[in-house]
């Protein structure tokens, strides 16, 4: 008998052919994820230099502006921060009152007392105004221990860079320094030499007093010649320094 041949099942091929199709089916959703994926890949690389390069200009900006700030400050602290001594000048002395007496007959026989009133002008270097207490003056002769006369002039505020200025009496008793004095002015030229002393303490508010209150002080020397005669006593013209002994 002849052998019989085996009988290809039915619907073999198409089964074949229809699970060929479902691979190629699964398989194409994977070549999209994966070039998806190469996409988002290269959109992350592109943003990244991006961000790198505005973090620098961000850094840069940074130290400008802390460059500039610390320049501001500098100057500041050169100009506004920085408190000068302000400067006293005695621009006038003038008498106001004086009094030439002899009496043979008292202790003490020449009596001479002057009221003198001296213009007193103070200038602030600042950028800031200056507020000022009663300035003292004292007065002196060459040769005698102690002063001879006392002076006072009133508080005040002088502004920013700018000056002020007060009227000081002064009062002198030059009977009060001795023969020698009491000798030149009624034997001599009736001149008497005075020196003088005059200190003000002040306080400057830096930035409104922001940065806090900065005291100063500042004194001046001045000399001054006194014509006295019988009838009239007639003051020179005052020569001032800057004392900064204080």
């Amino acid at each position: 008998m002849a052998d019989a041949k085996p009988s290809k099942p039915k619907g073999s091929a198409p089964s074949a052919f229809a699970d060929a199709a479902k691979a190629k089916a699964k398989a194409k959703p994977k070549a999209v994820d994966a070039s998806a994926g190469k996409a988002e890949d290269g959109g992350h690389g592109a943003a990244a230099p991006g961000r790198w390069r505005w973090l620098r200009w961000a850094c840069c900006g940074l130290a400008v502006l802390g460059a500039l700030a610390a320049v501001v400050m500098l100057a500041l602290s050169l100009t506004v921060l920085k408190v000068r001594d302000p400067t006293l000048s005695m621009e006038s002395l003038a008498v106001r009152w004086s009094s030439v007496r002899f009496d043979a007959r008292a202790a003490r026989p020449l009596r001479i007392n002057v009221t003198l009133a001296g213009s007193i002008a103070i200038r602030n270097p600042n950028y800031e105004s200056l507020r000022f207490g009663a300035s003292d003056t004292e007065i002196f002769v060459d040769g005698v221990a102690g002063p001879v006369g006392v002076g006072r002039a009133p508080p005040g505020e002088v502004p920013a860079r700018g000056a002020s200025r007060v009227t000081a009496d002064l009062d002198v008793f030059v009977d009060r320094v001795g023969s020698a004095v009491v000798g030149e002015v009624l034997f001599g030229r009736g001149e008497v030499r005075l020196a003088s002393r005059t200190a003000v303490d002040g306080r400057v508010s830096v930035l409104g007093g922001l940065y806090g209150r900065r005291t100063v002080r500042v004194a001046m020397r001045c000399r001054v010649a006194l014509r006295v005669s019988a009838a009239v006593v007639v003051a020179g013209s005052p020569a001032c320094v800057a004392d900064f002994g204080r």
